[in-house]
């Protein structure tokens, strides 16, 4: 609920200006097949990641039907639209109730798959710096006007606290480290740095980074054929949509269920720099988010659907 109710401010936030009329005449005016093709892509992005997680699992010796990895994904994403980063727990229970991982050494390629996403995001911002350096400078300026900012002293005070804990626990490591739980614990997150090492043995190492860059590379196709099917946007390039996926990527990132609010307001505030109206921004922004939220409800049933039978059978 706290969760929600952050995306319902940002909400409110985005939507508090806009003409009705104008939003629904910018929505009606999609381009049907070039929405599908556009959520197409995005569901490519995750056949490929569950295809890579096939291949990562792999390399610490175990098979995994690569339908029953693509599945657990799908649901992760639906998962998600209601709690939001719950999808990572959920995909690893699945799996490992479908396919007999452990759920540690799941958990472990997760943690890893989203190290690397960070990498892949910072590549996405690189070429974004060559290509709107100033229009993302103006971007990052504009977007936290509105948002309240945690005061230096409070990031400090909550790292003083974290130190000292550490402190404490290293101290008395003797005394607690005895117990069972904390061993099962122990056991437990080794279980994920194995998981985490999974990328040494990996077999085809060029073949999992071709994975990871192509799994971005639809997030920003995603956009690319986005701008096509707005009315007003179609004469954007692939530079404003690398630019307008770091937006997009961000509005991911706050804990909110799928994005909502945050993918709103981060992402017609993006095009509002770019000197198009907050209307035409917030149109494009809610046909997007809309369509994958369905897109993601479709594919997160069906591959509900499949585990459950994989794993009576």
């Amino acid at each position: 609920m706290l969760f929600l109710s952050i995306g319902i401010a940002l909400l409110y936030l985005t939507f508090r200006n806009t003409n009705p009329a104008d939003l629904w005449t910018n929505i009606r005016s999609v381009d049907g097949f070039g929405l599908l093709l556009a959520l197409g892509i995005g569901f490519i992005a995750i056949i490929i990641r569950g295809i890579r997680w096939v291949q990562l699992l792999a390399s610490l010796g175990y098979k995994v039907s690569p339908v029953n990895a693509i599945s657990a994904v799908a649901f992760s994403y639906l998962v998600n639209l209601i709690t939001p980063r719950v999808g990572e727990v959920a995909r690893c229970t699945a799996l490992n109730r479908s396919d007999e991982v452990p759920f540690d050494k799941l958990f472990g390629t997760v943690v890893l798959e989203r190290v690397v996403d960070t990498l892949m995001f910072g590549l996405v911002v690189l070429v974004t710096l060559f290509t709107q350096a100033q229009q993302l400078g103006i971007f990052l300026e504009q977007s936290g006007a509105d948002i309240p900012e945690l005061s230096l002293g409070l990031i400090g005070g909550l790292f003083a606290v974290m130190l000292l804990i550490f402190a404490l626990l290293w101290g008395t490591r003797k005394f607690w480290s005895q117990w069972s739980f904390i061993q099962k614990i122990s056991g437990f997150l080794w279980g994920i740095v194995e998981g985490l090492k999974s990328v040494q043995k990996v077999e085809n190492k060029p073949l999992f980074w071709l994975y990871s860059l192509g799994i971005w590379t639809c997030y920003v196709g995603t956009i690319v054929v986005g701008f096509q099917i707005v009315d007003g946007l179609a004469d954007l390039g692939v530079g404003a949509a690398f630019y307008i996926s770091v937006a997009a990527a961000l509005g991911f990132v706050v804990p909110v269920p799928g994005g909502i609010g945050a993918y709103h307001y981060l992402v017609s505030k993006a095009l509002t720099v770019l000197g198009y109206t907050p209307d035409l921004g917030i149109a494009f922004a809610t046909i997007i988010h809309s369509g994958q939220s369905l897109m993601f409800i479709t594919t997160g049933a069906i591959g509900m659907g499949i585990l459950y039978f994989a794993r009576k059978k």
